[in-house]
């Protein structure tokens, strides 16, 4: 009761109840500095997006909501100017590098590039700056990895915060995820901002309706009796690693047909599906996707000459534009075809389908919820061919077990789904998958740490000499 009510006084932002701050207190235990030192937690959740998948990076809404599991990084200035920086979980290497200008990355897959990437974020948001504080970090995440729940994210966005507390660094939220985001790509994925952008505004017991260009968010409440069940399919969905092609690979197919699209519509300066959106008055997928057909073939060559001559542009500009330079750059499989029809097709009847979401939600209309996630999943399992054998497994077996809509939520190619519910019915539905689903599988790991009813919950915050009292105690 004593310690409830320090905790009460301290006035620490939403999401650090006890059971943060425990964590915290063990995480600040294993961090090497003085005691005297001036210790930052940072803490970052992860993410389950109800609707509204691979439309982020074509600058078009989404409808995802901060989860009740995170990530949190303790750090303190260190002597040597460089990063050190250990995790909670052994599997992880402990890493340390210097604060350069241009930090150069480990190799593809290691996790502490995305500790570089945020680093490397902050320096370039405030390139002006002449001097860097080192700092010692330690990590501990509850959000499993590469299992369609932003780890990545969680991870970026908790490491920012902190070296920016450290460097006495402040931004406004938007503007942080903004450059976070837009720091990921230094993993080597060209994705959008729904991930850092939820994680960092993400509201108790609400989903955001989040649109892009410019960054905008709105708080969508979350029915009462509504329950949220997301169970992991035990296939790895690793986007730093071998599913970024297939990622990437579909940014570019997006992007391709936004031209094409912007092409025949006569407008100008289009580089994404949501500038021919935004352009539009009014609009609807299927008169779009009509007028896309009639602009190009359904696939073009992955060498971009096809396309080229249908946006009357070089094919070295096209490709510079597309896939970009350097450590970044795009790689494509020259011997599978772009496929511009069925990609579009899912972005813009997402589209229409998050916008209806919101409104559903917001009016507690459960099953019209449940039918748009169920159109959801099948648009990316056919028109954007990110969902997999597994995934679709699962999604059936929470069908099956009362789930009012299920569908994959993250970038697909393995990872977890999310089922919609009543409160009541979400026993039911974990059965249905334990039974029809984790039952049949190698006992890898214990099914409790599969699937799980998850909760809206706060986004992300630092909090500083409050921590430093508790790890004394």
């Amino acid at each position: 009761m004593v310690q409830a009510k320090k905790e009460a006084a301290m006035n620490l932002p939403d999401g650090w109840d006890a059971d943060e701050l425990a964590r915290a207190r063990r995480l600040a235990d294993q961090i090497r500095v003085g005691a005297d030192a001036r210790i930052f937690a940072a803490r970052a959740p992860g993410r389950v997006n109800l609707i509204g998948e691979h439309t982020d990076y074509s600058g078009l809404p989404v409808l995802p909501v901060a989860i009740d599991r995170s990530t949190i990084v303790i750090a303190a200035a260190n002597q040597t100017g460089e990063i050190e920086v250990a995790n909670a979980d052994s599997a992880w290497p402990s890493r340390r590098f210097a604060i350069e200008r241009q930090i150069p990355p480990y190799d593809s897959g290691d996790w502490a590039n995305y500790v570089k990437a945020a680093i490397q974020g902050v320096i370039d948001r405030f390139a002006a700056r002449g001097k860097w504080r080192g700092a010692s970090m330690v990590v501990g995440s509850r959000v499993p990895p590469a299992s369609g729940l932003s780890s990545s994210s969680a991870l970026t966005v908790s490491t920012a915060l902190a070296f920016m507390a450290i460097n006495q660094i402040e931004l406004e939220p938007i503007d942080t995820a903004t450059m976070v985001a837009r720091s990921e790509r230094y993993v080597g994925t060209h994705g959008g901002a729904m991930d850092q952008t939820v994680s960092i505004l993400g509201r108790r017991d609400h989903a955001l309706f989040i649109e892009f260009a410019p960054i905008r968010a709105r708080a969508v409440k979350m029915p009462a009796n509504a329950a949220l069940v997301v169970a992991d399919s035990r296939e790895i969905a690793d986007k730093s690693g071998t599913v970024r092609a297939e990622y990437n690979r579909r940014v570019v197919e997006c992007s391709l047909a936004a031209r094409i699209l912007g092409r025949a519509l006569k407008l100008d300066g289009v580089t994404v599906l949501g500038d021919v959106v935004r352009a539009l008055p009014e609009w609807n997928a299927a008169e779009l996707v009509e007028k896309l057909a009639a602009a190009s073939p359904a696939r073009l060559g992955a060498d971009l000459k096809e396309a080229a001559s249908i946006l009357r542009v070089t094919q070295s500009a096209l490709d510079a534009e597309l896939l970009g330079h350097g450590s970044t750059r795009i790689a494509l499989d020259l011997n599978r075809p772009l496929e511009i029809l069925k990609r579009a097709r899912h972005v813009l009847s997402e589209t229409e389908r998050v916008i209806g979401a919101a409104d559903v939600l917001a009016a507690g209309r459960l099953d019209e919820m449940g039918t748009l996630m169920d159109a959801s999943h099948q648009s990316l399992a056919g028109d954007f061919e990110c969902s997999t054998n597994r995934l679709d497994a699962v999604v059936e077996c929470a069908r099956r077990g009362g789930a009012l809509g299920a569908r994959l939520t993250g970038a697909g190619f393995g990872g977890s789904i999310v089922a919609l519910c009543e409160v009541a019915g979400a026993d039911a539905v974990i059965e249905s998958i334990d039974r029809g689903y984790y039952a049949k599988l190698d006992p890898v790991a214990p099914v409790e740490n599969s699937r799980a009813v998850l909760h809206a919950g706060a986004g992300a915050s630092v909090i500083d000499s409050s921590l430093r009292r508790l790890r004394s105690e």
